[in-house]
């Protein structure tokens, strides 16, 4: 019978197949196995084969920290920009938020409200449409500026 560390080894040395199989093997004998499903999880490659796995698990054992993270890492990310700038006026983004417990209900007013025009959002800073208007403004006159400095080096190099 495969062991758990037959399986990490095989991931190891890169025979991703081989683990696969292993891990497969311990779930024929162990279904409840939480570490044989992450194994397996880490190995497959469709994503929701993976997602699949991390569920098992969290049906196992809902307080497992490493399926949360391996669900959570499944879900698409956010553009790294927005998170920055989210990041700069304190707004959170979904992926720093904890999913709710399971026995905790979400309460309607404690969702977001996704019906609310951007204008009726206050998010405490500029409006995307301002710093966009305000990146460009500097950027054609970045460029102007460094544009004549060049043609007023190369004229007067140049004897012209």
């Amino acid at each position: 019978m495969p062991t758990l560390e037959d399986g990490r080894n095989a991931i190891a040395q890169g025979n991703l197949q081989q683990a696969r199989l292993i891990f497969e093997a311990i779930l024929q004998e162990n279904p409840r196995s939480e570490e044989a499903w992450l194994g397996l999880g880490e190995v497959l490659t469709d994503t929701e084969d993976k997602r699949i796995c991390y569920e098992n698990v969290l049906k196992i054992n809902k307080n497992n920290r490493a399926a949360r993270d391996g669900l959570r890492n499944l879900e698409p990310r956010a553009n790294p920009l927005v998170e920055a700038l989210a990041q700069q006026t304190g707004v959170r983004t979904t992926e720093e938020e904890e999913p709710p417990e399971e026995d905790e209900p979400t309460l309607v007013s404690d969702r977001p409200d996704f019906t609310a025009s951007p204008t009726e959002v206050d998010r405490g800073g500029p409006s995307t449409a301002i710093l966009v208007a305000v990146g460009l403004a500097l950027s054609v006159i970045v460029f102007a500026i460094g544009g004549g400095v060049v043609y007023f080096l190369i004229t007067s190099l140049t004897g012209g």
